[in-house]
């Protein structure tokens, strides 16, 4: 087998920095995942969403569509650009959670809303998903089209998971776990290096971006944490200035309980900022990272299936030459086995270009998605301790304030 080509490429952008500044700048698309409605009761019920789409793209009809959408619609576009676009790093969806879909919270219908935003966007900004049918079908459909589509992929998806019994997938994921102990250890010699090293970089990103995520995490609850402890403390110095009705103490315990809950407020303010700003950009993140894997595994599987293929046409080859050393052997015997060797090199053909398509295609993928996600990645995390200084700030301002007060009060009661 010919040796994959090199993925030298991929070292342009220095060691394992995996973000490193040029983002892409949507020109063509401006979409807007808004106006959340619950639909229906109990473990039925779903949110429907309005997607309204600014265009200038020369494939659509109209420069501006609206549409009603569902999360089930968004995870069809999402499969679908999987399906269609092997090698390509498809935008994640945010994640299903059957506990919070059956509460339905505000905050989580809010999340989910922002998180849909997200993907649809980075689907339109992306230089081949952006031009993709799907794309198109998904935000100008209307209701009836729509509904078609659905039931269709809906028909195929149950058709793909017909059950099998309980022996034959036994069997059939023992042999599959025989052929990749075989052949995942040889296809791994003849991955190009440099690839390697960034395929195990990005597996243990996952692992670094998820403790991120949960760090932020722990910060905004300690912010919302502290923002109750202060409006609690303020309704506490109010019920005890009130022991003492006219004199200095009331003044004073008047002045820390204004204080203290604007203090409050700034915090569950500063809370809510780093759930929305901080937080979700890192577990999106992390979901990408997901993404890219799954780009990776296209580019195994295609790599494994233009092995086996190799392996399959030598196998036919050497067969065909023990037939025509066989004396007295059939012509038509030696003839069916040509037809089969014929067959098996055309389907190490396809195999061959199957791989180097996903290979060429992974090379640019890795390059854009890692210029995107450093410009991003410095983007959140500049904007982050610029909030975090003004609140910083805001809060010493307040408790100057509080000060400035108290020393007031003490002059005036003196």
């Amino acid at each position: 087998m010919d040796p994959p080509p090199n993925d030298s490429d991929l070292q342009d952008h220095g060691s394992n920095n995996f973000f490193s500044p040029v983002t892409a700048v949507n020109k063509e698309f401006e979409i807007e995942v808004a106006d959340p409605v619950k639909q229906g009761e109990g473990v039925a019920a779903y949110v429907s969403y309005k997607v309204r789409t600014k265009t200038t793209h020369a494939k659509y009809d109209a420069p501006f569509n609206e549409v009603t959408r569902r999360f089930r619609d968004f995870a069809w576009l999402h499969d679908k650009l999987v399906e269609k676009n092997k090698g390509h790093i498809v935008p994640p969806l945010p994640e299903k959670s059957a506990v919070q879909k059956y509460q339905m919270a505000t905050d989580f219908i809010e999340q989910r809303r922002r998180a849909l935003q997200v993907f649809v966007n980075r689907v339109a900004s992306h230089p081949v998903l952006k031009d993709s049918r799907e794309l198109q079908t998904f935000l100008q459909a209307n209701d009836e089209q729509w509904m078609l589509e659905i039931a269709k992929w809906q028909a195929e998806t149950s058709a793909q998971h017909r059950p099998v019994s309980a022996a034959a997938q036994w069997f059939k994921n023992l042999q599959h776990s025989a052929q990749s102990l075989v052949s995942g250890r040889a296809d791994e010699m003849q991955e190009d290096a440099e690839y390697i090293r960034i395929r195990d970089y990005i597996n243990s990103l996952e692992g670094h971006l998820t403790e991120a995520h949960r760090q932020a995490g722990r910060l905004l609850r300690k912010e919302a944490d502290l923002g109750a402890a202060l409006a609690e403390f303020a309704s506490a110095a109010d019920l005890l200035g009130k022991q003492d009705n006219e004199g200095p103490m009331r003044v004073a315990l008047g002045c820390l309980y204004t204080r203290a809950n604007e203090l409050a407020a700034l915090s569950r303010a500063r809370s809510e900022a780093i759930a929305v700003e901080f937080a979700a950009p890192l577990k999106e993140f992390a979901r990408t990272i997901k993404s890219v894997q799954v780009a990776m595994a296209d580019r195994a599987s295609a790599l494994s299936t233009y092995s086996q293929a190799k392996s399959d046409l030598d196998s036919k080859k050497v067969r065909l030459a023990k037939l025509r050393g066989t004396p007295g052997l059939k012509e038509d015997k030696i003839a069916e086995t040509e037809r089969d060797v014929n067959e098996a090199d055309q389907r190490l053909r396809n195999a061959k270009l199957g791989y180097e398509t996903i290979r060429d295609t992974m090379r640019e993928e890795l390059n854009r998605f890692q210029k995107e996600r450093a410009a991003e990645m410095s983007a959140v995390l500049r904007d982050f301790a610029l909030a975090q200084a003004h609140s910083t700030a805001e809060q010493a301002k307040g408790w100057g304030e509080l000060l400035r007060d108290l020393q007031q009060s003490a002059v005036g009661g003196s």
